[in-house]
């Protein structure tokens, strides 16, 4: 099915339009609006402290931010006059009002509904505020005629995965926290604020080692380091409103003190791009032995090709008939799902073992799970977050069984390492598509609910895909329709590419032009697609809500260019 919306979105916290405003003027003030002595000389110094020697990268949790009466009224305004939509691409889910930024230009009857919240906007970004973070960061003056800030709320199943906000000419994120000031939030309701570590420079490690749960009044900010402040927002697993106000103070802008044209420009990447750069690793060609048994490839398959296949394959997939009704279709539409594809002894062992490894792990209730859960003897957690997060099987053909090894890893092994690279398998594909895969890469992937996923990249190859997908139901009475609904995620999405003249902020979210295919996570379900060069694809965020892991076989074929086949008709 194809998922559709119908908005453009930034490939970052939220879906935010910076906007310039009126430069500042001198009746900007903090009074009545920030909590007293906030900006006190002895609170400075407290902030500078504890900012310089926060890890793992430079922070600040400031309680008690704003006056606490002001801020309730904020917080009614925003309940009862303005409106939420929920936005969702491959990075997050949210819900979000329009761009605070407008407020200027707001008719003064709108603007009498939202006066609080006016005052609380203008407080923020006054001279006064900014000259105080600008003392606590040590980063410089910060703009007062470049706003951009917004409304947001994480309800169950929101959430924001990893990224560094470095876009453009932010300087310092920011978040205020709205929940309900009666009620505390506790840290497993979800929706904390994940810091990561990095590796190296631009590579963050695969699990936070900070995390910062929401509460009322309560102010965060960092200053944006390109490569080194990756942050997470975790999804929230309850029926309450994380809401928030967010957004990025920016350098100052031209006419402003401290403006630099250079500095604006920015010498970081945005994170769209970083994504574009795509996922690296190398494919295995097939050996001129393997290359010389497929001159017949593609009129049928010879007995040794069946009897290796019949190990693992449904015997309707071995029936040439039924085969060259397969080809017809995948012919025609570049794509096809074949559902029972594995024989069914062997399917009763995978899931056999899928639930009992899920039940181990703790994941038959809808809560986040830690993170690590799921990584012993062969299976070890990919990354680096920023481009996608799951666990995984050693891809490597010589990697040996581990004598701690489950179930699930000796029968995904098999597939991964014996299935789909042996010979038979592409002489298998080659019929089906009238392609000849050339080079092959692929491994056995788990998505852990509250976890995992991987966010949209493309490939400069025309690649053929092959994922044999495992949704899992651990519990028999979970909703069927799960998977099925996508609203659990795990679904697989093919995009077409952004346009290259666009800002590099901006994400476009699935569209009429933008989404070309999504796949749900079926159970014992391969899904063939050809991908040309550039189209962008991804596996949604698996929600802690999900009945179970999806677990998959995801291997990628080179194929010849078009031009390549074309000769190839011509010869």
């Amino acid at each position: 099915m194809v998922r559709k919306a119908s908005t453009d979105l930034t490939a970052d916290d939220t879906p935010r339009v910076t906007k310039r405003h009126r430069t500042e003027d001198s009746t900007s003030t903090t009074e009545g609006i920030l909590r007293d002595g906030l900006l006190a000389d002895s609170a400075r110094q407290t902030y500078r402290e504890t900012f310089a020697a926060s890890k793992p990268y430079l922070h600040c949790v400031m309680n008690e931010l704003c006056n606490d009466n002001l801020l309730r009224k904020v917080r009614a305004e925003i309940m009862s006059a303005l409106h939420f939509t929920v936005k969702e691409t491959d990075i997050y889910k949210v819900h979000q009002t329009g761009d605070l930024a407008n407020m200027d230009g707001l008719p003064a009857e709108e603007l009498s509904q939202l006066s609080s919240l006016f005052k609380l906007r203008n407080a923020l970004y006054s001279a006064e505020f900014r000259s105080f973070l600008a003392d606590i960061t040590g980063c410089g003056p910060l703009s007062g005629s470049k706003t951009d800030m917004s409304i947001n709320t994480y309800l169950n199943g929101c959430h924001l995965l990893n990224h560094d906000d470095v876009i453009g000419s932010r300087r310092v994120s920011y978040i205020l926290y709205l929940p309900d000031p009666d009620e505390p939030w506790p840290a497993h309701y979800g929706g904390a604020l994940e810091l990561y570590p990095v590796v190296t420079k631009g590579t963050p490690a695969v699990s936070p080692t900070v995390s910062i749960p929401p509460q009322w009044n309560q102010f965060v900010m960092f200053t944006v380091q390109p490569g080194h402040s990756f942050h997470s927002v975790e999804e929230v697993v309850v029926d309450k409103a994380r809401l928030s106000i967010s957004g990025w103070f920016h350098i100052p802008q031209e006419g402003e003190p401290g403006y630099t044209p250079e500095r604006e420009e920015g010498e970081a990447t945005a994170s769209l791009d970083q994504l574009q750069e795509g996922i690296t690793a190398p494919f295995l060609p097939y050996s001129e032995e393997e290359d010389a048994d497929m001159s017949k490839a593609l009129e049928g398959l010879s007995e040794d090709d069946i009897s290796t296949l019949s190990r693992w394959l449904n015997p309707m997939y071995l029936n040439i008939k039924l085969l060259q009704q397969v080809s017809d279709k995948f012919l025609e539409e570049s794509s096809i799902q074949l559902v029972d594809f594995l024989k069914k002894d062997l399917v009763e062992k995978i899931k056999t073992a899928v639930i009992k490894e899920d039940k181990d792990c703790g994941l038959d209730e809808p809560e986040i799970p830690p993170h690590g859960v799921g990584e012993h003897g062969s299976w070890m957690v990919a990354g680096p977050p920023h481009k996608l997060r799951y666990a995984m099987l050693d891809p490597t053909d010589a990697a040996a069984p581990r004598t701690d090894d489950t179930e699930s890893a000796k029968l995904f092994a098999e597939l991964a390492k014996d299935l789909f690279p042996s010979p038979a398998f592409r002489r298998w594909l080659a019929l089906i598509t009238q392609l000849v895969p050339r080079s092959r890469r692929g491994i056995a992937r788990r998505f852990r609910p509250g976890l995992d996923y991987t966010l949209a990249w493309s490939s400069p190859d025309r690649l053929l895909d092959a994922t044999l997908c495992f949704g899992t139901r651990i519990n028999e009475e979970a909703d069927d329709d799960a998977w099925n609904s996508d609203e659990v995620g795990g679904y697989e999405a093919y995009m077409a590419p952004h346009d290259g003249e666009e800002d590099a902020a901006v994400y476009k979210q699935m569209d009429d032009d933008g989404a070309l295919l999504t796949v749900s996570a079926g159970w014992n379900v391969l899904t063939l697609v050809l991908r040309d060069e550039g189209l962008m694809r991804f596996i949604k965020y698996v929600s802690a809500s999900a009945p179970g892991s999806r677990w998959d076989v995801a291997y990628e074929y080179e194929i010849p260019a078009a031009e390549d086949e074309d000769d190839d008709d011509d010869e």
